[in-house]
């Protein structure tokens, strides 16, 4: 093939791919997923300079080499690159001089398989404020000198030292997590840092970032052996995560009084004397922390959001929560509880979680909570769901405008649980179609047989009013020709929607 006929190939391909995908660009951005793999014509990305394009999203799981000019991408300032199999060896080629990609300011370039070698122009990107290059074998060779950046991502790089990152003095989020056995002492000249994350990086200590006093968010969830003595030397810090780290001693938390969030999941803690002081905390989560004492929460005025699924949580321990009346979230999920009358004074609920407990009632008082959005109570023993029924938004649940999720798996006959073979009656059927969405995920109907001609009216409106969906797992067929109990005793599971 000569070589004019080679170019005028190359045109008609870049002219055909140009039409294709600048029908795909919404809002200056093209996303084209993994595009060798997906799409067939695609041989190279030349005919991306035809395309006026801001932001672009390549995400690679072919093991095709990537080379990209910067000259096409002049006008990009968001280009997210991401692979998804080290096996394949990504390989990404950037070609850039001083003059070109000079509007790029956030690169994503996680999980190819990179090298420091393939790295060195980077510095080049003169604008450059958000770098991710997690899941690459590389370190800070060639990135130490981007003065520009102010986010910084390196997660699982297996970073030894950081030593170069002193440069960065623009650095305002940095995470280091999967690092494991990090000389931490050169991050204490990163003075603009704000936001700092250290997860599963095999911690015992928190002493060579203390004299991070600009520190606002910090996370160092999953270090077992984690201790916090110095902790209160973080004075700024609005918000903390230092979950998965059992056996955790959190008095030192006593002096961080500036807590807006606090994450203590499954530390092992039972009790919480230590926040009795943080009176701004908003937002916090003690779940997986079995043998818990929350009485010191009533201390917590401003708490909103408070999620303790799983604790042991009997009904005389949660009368600490009458007090916490700004709490707009509740999860109470999996807490052996019985019954729940001391949320009478929370009025401000607008999403409450307590399934998998031991509620046999519901107070009256929940259908008094005038601005509950979500109310999820499966796999509890109630039976009785009057107290709903007079919510002021109840008529507007079919609605979907103001109660969003009614969850009543499992619980009785209104429900259908079978697991007592309790046995269901034509009014309880028609009455069924109260609600507009009730997920019943443990029962599956094998077949709906009755010879009874009401019960078989029944059913049939049953299913029409509520849209009853019935499993293709089991393909089934309603043939209507035995009695009431053989049906319930049939069902094993109906969703309705």
């Amino acid at each position: 093939m000569t070589e004019q006929n080679q170019n005028s190939l190359n045109e008609e391909y870049d002219a055909k791919m140009t039409r294709k995908y600048e029908g795909k660009i919404k809002n200056g951005k093209l996303e084209i997923g993994d595009m060798f793999s997906e799409d067939p014509e695609v041989t190279n990305l030349r005919f991306l300079e035809k395309i006026n394009i801001q932001t672009l999203e390549l995400y690679i799981r072919s093991d095709m080499c990537v080379q990209l000019r910067s000259s096409t991408l002049k006008e990009l300032t968001v280009f997210n690159y991401r692979g998804e199999d080290e096996e394949k060896q990504q390989r990404l080629n950037l070609n850039v001089d001083d003059s070109e990609l000079e509007n790029l300011e956030y690169l994503n370039l996680q999980q190819n398989s990179l090298k420091n070698d393939q790295l060195y122009n980077l510095a080049k990107f003169k604008k450059l404020h958000t770098l991710d290059i997690s899941q690459n074998k590389v370190d800070l060779t060639h990135i130490h000198s981007i003065i520009s950046l102010t986010k910084l991502y390196m997660l699982g790089c297996g970073l030894r030292n950081v030593d170069q990152i002193s440069s960065l003095i623009n650095l305002e989020d940095l995470d280091i997590s999967s690092n494991s056995d990090i000389d931490l002492s050169p991050l204490y000249q990163l003075k603009s840092l704000t936001k700092l994350t250290m997860r599963n990086c095999g911690l015992t200590n928190i002493d060579q970032i203390t004299q991070l006093i600009n520190l606002e968010v910090l996370n160092v969830a999953d270090n077992q052996r984690l201790t916090i003595n110095s902790i209160g030397s973080l004075v700024n810090l609005k918000e903390l995560n230092i979950c998965q780290n059992r056996c955790l001693d959190i008095t030192p938390l006593k002096d961080l009084v500036g807590l807006i969030t606090l994450n203590v999941n499954n530390c092992g803690l039972t009790q919480l004397s230590a926040l009795k002081s943080l009176i701004n905390l908003q937002t916090l989560d003690l779940t997986f922390n079995y043998y818990v004492n929350i009485s010191k929460l009533q201390y917590l005025k401003n708490l909103k959001y408070l999620k303790m699924q799983y604790c042991n949580l009997v009904d005389i321990n949660i009368t600490v929560l009458q007090y916490l009346k700004n709490l707009t979230h509740l999860n109470l999920n999996n807490c052996n509880l019985v019954s729940i009358y001391v949320l009478k004074p929370l009025v401000n609920l607008e999403v409450l979680r307590i399934s998998d407990n031991n509620i046999v009632y519901l107070d009256a008082n929940l259908g008094k909570m005038v601005n509950l959005k979500e109310l999820s109570v499966q796999q509890n023993l109630v039976s009785d769901f009057s107290s709903i029924e007079k919510h002021p938004n109840y008529n507007n649940i079919h609605k979907n405008d103001r109660i969003t999720d009614f969850n009543i798996n499992e619980n009785g006959k209104r429900c259908f649980d079978i697991s007592d073979q309790k046995q269901a009656s034509e009014e309880e059927l028609f009455n069924a179609n109260k609600f507009r969405k009730i997920e019943c995920p443990n029962i599956q109907l094998k077949q709906i047989q009755t010879q009874h001609k009401s019960l078989k009216t029944a059913l049939k409106n049953f299913k029409q009013n509520i849209n009853a969906t019935i499993s293709n797992t089991w393909q089934s067929q309603i043939q209507f020709t035995a009695n009431v109990v053989r049906i319930f005793q049939q069902l094993n599971q109906v969703g309705f929607e």
